[in-house]
């Protein structure tokens, strides 16, 4: 068991940026990152060399992001790729690395997570052919490859656009972009989104390459069904009526091989419940998310919460938001001036206000306006590791099941290799119907580590587990 100074679980934008903003001012930090290379999901890089010379300039996110990236190699910094953070047990904190555990005690610690796809179950989604958008994304950055040749955008959210195009830029075929969203409801959030012009053009862009591409651009529509035999062959969509209702009888089907599904991401939150942090709901924030202060601490002592993993809120804002924290982590540590960390401090938050307002009018926009436990069917699949279908948690919910502990240990649900990041969401809006209660009311069961899947071998020294 060592000590470190300050603990950062997560390489991506919000990680980096509190790694970088503390070791610049003399901490120790040692960085734990389960992917191979930081970056994250957004500066996510190229699996090799020669992958990063095909497209290069496609993702400009590489560029931008290769200060960030030059954290890693900070004299103060170790860095640990490769390595699972496998869970906390009282103050330290245990990371599989390397084929064995390592246990720390950090002074403080900053969580940055990230986030999940939101998994929004219809009939035919586990077909092969369906894949997320985060992935779909991940796919293109790493791999510089599409996932298919004739390609159905659908679901709700930004992130959806920025996928469609570069999936344009990429040279694949998107027969049509399908958004929950109504176009309209951009019209009145004008003034909100012009508070942020450089995001907003780049938005705008997104939209512009998709029309010069001539992909038809279908509002207030949804996705219902996936169909094929071995995979994905065809995509059957509806519009939503006014009062959010889908509009079956007005469905139709069109040919595809791959359904690029997303409807937003969800907080990574395992970290900070596991911790036994006070969590809040936000339902536009992505749903449940850490309680924090104005310094992005939760309700424990020295443990900060940062970017998607404590609210989906953008890039900009993560970046933000681990540089906050990574100068409080530093003025706790005495390496920081309380003059200097005031007048910076300020100035992080005043732009954390401003994004914050343009935030509010992105989310405004996107509204769906749909339950989209109307497109679960009785026998639609919930959680795809143990392959438990709704009509089987709709009879425990109706025979007197009314929580999720007591749901998962009677059918299996999220026990799986995802630990519930594919089916909690669902999961817990399944209750709430159940219980006539809204979502905030819904507790999700503690988690448990491991927090991801590790080999059994690197376990069986540590007596803790």
């Amino acid at each position: 068991m060592s000590d470190v100074e300050l603990a950062v679980i997560g390489a991506g934008p919000a990680g980096l940026a509190a790694a970088r903003e503390a070791s610049s001012r003399g901490v120790a930090v040692t960085i734990v990152d389960d992917n191979p290379m930081p970056g994250g999901q957004y500066f996510r890089q190229a699996a090799s060399d020669s992958l990063r010379r095909i497209a290069g300039n496609i993702f400009d996110e590489s560029a931008r992001g290769a200060s960030l990236l030059g954290t890693v190699e900070h004299a103060r910094v170790d860095y640990r790729p490769d390595s699972c953070a496998l869970g906390f047990f009282e103050s330290e904190l245990s990371v599989v690395s390397g084929g064995r555990v390592t246990t720390f005690t950090p002074r403080c610690t900053v969580i940055a997570a990230g986030c999940t796809e939101r998994p929004t179950p219809f009939p035919g989604w586990t077909l092969p052919g369906v894949i997320g958008a985060g992935s779909a994304q991940n796919l293109m950055k790493s791999q510089r490859v599409v996932p298919g040749k004739r390609i159905l955008v659908g679901g709700n959210g930004p992130l959806n656009l920025l996928t469609a195009s570069n999936l344009v830029r990429l040279g694949a075929t998107v027969v049509a972009v399908v958004e929950a969203a109504r176009d309209r409801q951009a019209w009145g959030r004008i003034p909100g989104l012009l508070i942020e012009p450089t995001i907003l053009l780049r938005g705008l862009g997104y939209r512009a390459r998709l029309m010069m591409a001539g992909v038809p651009f279908h509002s207030a529509h949804v996705v219902v069904e996936a169909r094929g035999t071995d995979r994905v062959e065809e995509a059957r969509i509806a519009p939503i009526g006014p009062t959010g209702k889908v509009d079956f009888a007005r469905s139709r089907t069109l040919g595809v091989d791959t359904i690029v599904w997303g409807f937003g991401l969800v907080p990574a939150t395992e970290k900070t419940r596991a911790l036994g942090c006070q969590h809040v709901y936000q339902a536009r924030k992505g749903g449940w998310m850490p309680a924090r202060s104005a310094l992005m601490e939760t309700t424990r002592h020295n443990v900060f919460s940062v970017g998607d993993c404590a609210g989906i809120a953008g890039v900009e804002k993560a970046l933000l938001e681990g540089r906050l924290a990574g100068l409080v982590a530093a003025q706790r540590l005495g390496r920081a001036s309380d003059t200097d960390a005031r007048r910076l401090n300020a100035r992080l938050r005043a732009r954390l206000v401003r994004l914050e307002r343009f935030r509010h009018a992105i989310e405004a926009v996107y509204a769906p306006g749909l339950d989209t436990l109307s497109l679960v069917g009785e026998d639609t699949i919930v959680c795809r590791c143990e392959d438990v279908v709704a009509a089987d948690l709709r009879a425990a919910l109706n025979e007197g099941v009314s929580e999720a502990n007591s749901l998962k240990a009677i059918s299996r649900v999220s026990m799986g290799r995802c630990q519930g990041r594919n089916c909690l969401t669902t999961v817990a809006a399944l209750i709430a119907e159940a219980r006539g209660c809204r979502l905030d009311e819904v507790a999700l069961p503690t988690p448990r580590p491991p927090m991801r899947p590790v080999n059994i071998g690197s376990l069986v020294a540590d007596p803790k587990i």
